[in-house]
């Protein structure tokens, strides 16, 4: 792309968030390093997972939850919310993630899981959390500051993705971290200012999404959280009306939906997210369902995972798509003239809400 092309991103972008999106590679590969020797104790047969977080600071659980998909030995239970579930004792293993480690939420699920006896881990920054850790020893990875917690999905993902490893309840191999990094790294040059506008699918989906509601759907095993992922960046990056749902269950109910007026149907677009080891059946909703309301829809694209087959590319894959989608959602940023890292709002009603204490 040309100098004035990128000039005039970043006079928009003058956050510079494009620049996180190029450094999830690097954050991945730092943050792995960062958590070799985090681990806690396993729990019982049948004993879940707890990971508790709120916005970018959550996004991980979820992503931990489909990466390890049907193969996981333990289930993943994510609480984004103030209270642990019922079914927490004393041996359920508890993990707080805040990055800026201030959220009244996780705070507030720490206390709790300390006061049942959780073996508990925490992953953040800084703030109160940081010194939750210090004063009572428990494991902690601490991760570099200064980000917007959704630009550090690298930071806050890896480390639980080291921690089920450690612990016994998934295996990721050091080679499957080092290929999804390399293939994550050819992806973001690809996707960059500095790549072929021809070759930038990225650039490509954005002027498709000008002026749409994008509703983006997944099967519901490896690519549903990157499907919420997807919906959470164009919220907040783009400043956009955005939406996902999962197959089956969408084919249940939400499909309906495409029945309402042609006047609204204009303003939607479809991105189907598929994985080249989604259900089969899901495979054939999922080609059925795009056929059916590619041409009722404002536009539609697909969007195919990229990666090795098997377990051993799923996170490859997982986070090929990932990638595509932050790029896609800063350079929708820019084309609505927005800043892709100020969320005034929802710092607007957090200041209300401490005022009202």
């Amino acid at each position: 792309m040309n100098n004035e092309a990128t000039a005039r991103h970043f006079h928009i972008d003058a956050s510079r968030m494009l620049d996180h999106v190029m450094a999830i590679p690097d954050q991945i590969e730092k943050a792995w390093a960062l958590s070799e020797h985090f681990i806690l104790p396993r729990g019982s047969d049948g004993t879940p997972l707890v990971i508790c977080g709120m916005g970018g600071s959550a996004i991980g659980g979820h992503l931990l939850d489909c990466l390890m998909g049907r193969n996981a030995r333990t289930a993943v239970r994510i609480v984004k919310g103030y209270v642990l579930p019922a079914y927490v004792t004393s041996e359920t293993p508890v993990v707080c993630i805040s990055y800026s480690g201030n959220t009244e939420e996780v705070l507030a699920c720490f206390q709790f899981a300390q006061s049942k006896g959780c073996p508990v881990g925490i992953i953040t920054s800084g703030g109160e959390l940081a010194d939750e850790a210090v004063r009572t020893g428990v494991a902690t990875v601490t991760i570099p500051g200064g980000l917007p917690p959704r630009a550090a999905i690298g930071y806050l993902f890896t480390p639980l993705i080291r921690l089920v490893t450690n612990s016994g309840l998934y295996t990721v191999m050091d080679e499957e971290i080092a290929s999804a990094i390399r293939r994550s790294r050819r992806l973001a040059a690809k996707y960059s200012l500095d790549g072929d506008p021809a070759e930038n699918t990225a650039l490509q989906l954005t002027k498709k999404l000008y002026g749409k509601v994008p509703l983006v759907y997944s099967g519901n095993e490896l690519l549903s959280g990157v499907a919420y992922r997807w919906k959470c960046q164009l919220n907040e990056n783009s400043k956009s009306m955005a939406f996902s749902n999962t197959f089956p269950e969408l084919g249940h109910n939400e499909v309906m939906g495409w029945d309402c007026p042609a006047r609204l149907r204009e303003d939607l677009f479809l991105v189907m997210l598929r994985d080249s080891q989604d259900h089969l059946q899901v495979q054939k909703r999922m080609e059925i369902t795009f056929r059916e309301l590619e041409s009722e829809a404002g536009g539609a694209m697909i969007i195919n995972s990229e990666g090795e087959d098997g377990k051993a590319g799923r996170l490859s894959r997982l986070l090929s798509v990932l990638i595509l989608g932050d790029f896609t959602s800063v350079y929708l940023a820019v084309e609505y003239g927005k800043d892709p890292t100020p969320i005034e709002r929802i710092e607007t009603i957090k200041q209300l809400l401490r005022s009202e204490d």
